[in-house]
């Protein structure tokens, strides 16, 4: 039971960080003209972005390490609640989730390794292919995690070791999680309703998940 209420604060951490994150990259974006679809590949802009508020980018690089040790735990809590009736389900999902940490703390560890070179550099542009691993690195291990979600719920719905409900709600945050990657980048009132509605899905299962795990740990198990 000590795992899976682990794994249930590990959520609660999980969705402040992001909250944190958030709060933080936006103005910072809207600051440094980021906020833009493809300007994070912009060299220029990200050297602004780094020699302007360095102490800033340097403190928000450990995120990604912290949110790859969070996927673990998350993972070894779900995998002690559903392993005896989900054994493979399981296997899988440990396996993904250490890909997604992998893919995170890669991405934090160049990044800041590359932006400090890049404040050194005398001609930023020959960076755009780092940038463009980087944001290939965010997107793997977003996409990654979306399979560690979508395994979640399949074991949920498998199993009745969760409500069906929320096994519904993670199933379809880990679908929008997997393609995300695909979808094209929109703006209007129904592209933002969208996000909104998707945003609402994630924090409601993660709150939901980490209420069960936390308060409600399957008796019986690790």
């Amino acid at each position: 039971m000590k795992a899976q209420k682990t794994g249930g604060w590990a959520l609660i951490v999980m969705l402040c960080l992001t909250v944190i994150y958030i709060l933080i990259i936006l103005p910072l974006g809207k600051q440094y003209g980021l906020n833009e679809s493809g300007a994070t590949l912009d060299p220029a802009k990200m050297l602004a972005l780094y020699s302007g508020s360095t102490a800033t980018v340097r403190a928000l690089m450990p995120f990604g390490v912290l949110l790859g040790i969070l996927y673990l735990l998350i993972a070894l809590g779900v995998k002690a609640r559903m392993q005896a009736k989900a054994p493979n389900l399981m296997r899988l999902l440990i396996i993904v989730a250490s890909v997604a940490a992998a893919l995170r703390l890669a991405n934090s560890m160049i990044g800041l390794r590359g932006l400090e070179s890049m404040a050194k550099a005398p001609d930023v542009s020959v960076y755009r292919p780092l940038l463009a691993a980087l944001n290939g690195l965010s997107t793997a291990a977003e996409h990654a995690w979306g399979w560690a979600v979508l395994l979640i719920a399949l074991g949920a719905l498998a199993t009745a070791l969760l409500p069906r409900l929320l096994g519904y709600i993670l199933l379809v945050c880990g679908i929008v999680s997997i393609i995300g990657f695909m979808l094209p980048s929109a703006t209007g009132t129904a592209a933002t309703v969208t996000l909104i509605i998707v945003l609402a899905l994630n924090v409601i299962s993660i709150l939901w998940l980490a209420v069960l795990l936390i308060r409600k740990p399957e008796p019986g198990l690790a």
